[in-house]
């Protein structure tokens, strides 16, 4: 019976408007499964040097942050160029038919940051490490304190996937769609940044209209390690929030790390019409133009707007 109830969610899932045949596979690998393919993958850890150097996946590769995110126009931590990638990926050896792996804590989402950088310059052979180091290292397989050895550079050429693309948002494209009900913009950011009561930018609020839905809902803990939920967690969660399949959903955070965990998320549960917006919170409230709800439920821009959206900053805040 079990059995039967298990394969009829997935039909009822798969039959949903805009989900595609797509799996959290797709996009998250176990470490069972790097394991078994280890010597078959590049692995990146994309922590923090000193942790890196306490311990890391054997073989594995330390990428700094700054090699995969970018500042220009005073936004910090946006995609990065095709030229950056391509160095980054040159660098490392690496050919347009290498998978790639990468991780960083259980609960950092830098390394799906990095996985959807690589997708959207085309390198769609890119996976994040669900669990990340502290579950590979929780089970004992192999890890190093030596860092790895640089293979010989390779000469590295994108192909740019134009349906990736589209992948990613900016502040106009979600100012034109504010108030557009097909569209949705999911704040993957905390209750209290949503709320405005913790200030990281100019402003404090969120964007008119934003769904608040806080990323770690999307993980549990197992064992001491927080690790994806399983898919009909996960959908049954977002479509309690009105993050359904049918939409178009624009995901964002403070500088679009968190996000795109959000954003992986999606893709493997084959929404449809999904898109991050890298400048997130820290360009949109940084311009004073932009309009936002803040903490005390009202509009706050320098220029004059109708906002009929998003009034109720409470709304969501428990979840």
């Amino acid at each position: 019976m079990k059995r039967f109830t298990q394969g009829l969610l997935a039909v009822l899932l798969f039959a949903l408007p805009g989900i595609g045949h797509a799996a959290l596979s797709d996009y998250f690998v176990s470490t069972d499964w790097l394991e078994s393919n280890r010597e078959k993958v590049v692995v990146l850890d994309v922590r923090k040097m000193p942790f890196y150097l306490l311990g890391h996946v054997d073989g594995a590769f330390n990428i700094e942050r700054s090699q995969f995110l970018e500042t220009r126009n005073q936004v910090k931590s946006l995609v990065p160029s095709a030229a950056a990638i391509t160095e980054l990926l040159s660098s490392l050896g690496v050919t347009p038919e290498s998978p790639l792996v990468v991780y960083a804590e259980d609960d950092n989402p830098y390394a799906a940051r990095l996985v959807w950088t690589l997708r959207y310059h085309g390198h769609k052979n890119s996976y994040a490490l669900d669990g990340g180091y502290d579950k590979w290292a929780a089970e004992d397989r192999l890890t190093s304190l030596l860092p790895s050895a640089r293979p010989e550079p390779s000469h590295y050429a994108l192909t740019a996937d134009a349906d990736y693309l589209e992948a990613r948002a900016d502040a106009d494209y979600i100012y034109t769609r504010l108030e557009n009900p097909s569209v949705v913009i999911w704040d993957t950011r905390t209750p209290e940044e949503f709320a405005g009561v913790k200030v990281r930018a100019d402003r404090g609020g969120h964007i008119p209209g934003a769904v608040p839905f806080n990323w770690t809902n999307l993980q549990t803990e197992v064992n001491g390690v927080k690790v994806l939920k399983n898919r009909a967690e996960i959908v049954a969660l977002l479509q309690s929030h009105g993050l359904t399949s049918d939409k178009e959903i624009v995901a964002h955070c403070q500088t679009g790390i968190r996000s795109s965990y959000a954003t992986l998320v999606l893709l493997g549960l084959g929404y449809e019409k999904v898109k991050n917006y890298d400048g997130s919170w820290i360009e949109w409230a940084n311009n004073p133009t932009l309009p936002i709800i803040n903490a005390q439920g009202q509009v706050d821009s320098s220029v004059q707007v109708s906002m009929t959206l998003g009034l109720d900053v409470g709304a969501g805040l428990n979840n």
